[in-house]
């Protein structure tokens, strides 16, 4: 058994217009349980920073 420690990622860029300030927003209208289904693929065409992605 290994001891892992993970820390969250962060957007990679500050991108104008970039959804770090929506995140909390956004994060409510996914589905219930989103994160933690193991069946979802999550695609984001226009990655820009990240934010969502990395949220």
């Amino acid at each position: 058994m290994s001891n892992k420690t993970y820390t969250p990622a962060k957007p990679f860029v500050k991108w104008v217009g970039g959804k770090t300030q929506l995140l909390e927003d956004i994060k409510r209208s996914l589905p219930s349980g989103f994160s933690q289904k193991k069946d979802i693929v999550y695609v984001e065409p226009f990655v820009g920073g990240g934010a969502v992605l990395f949220g």
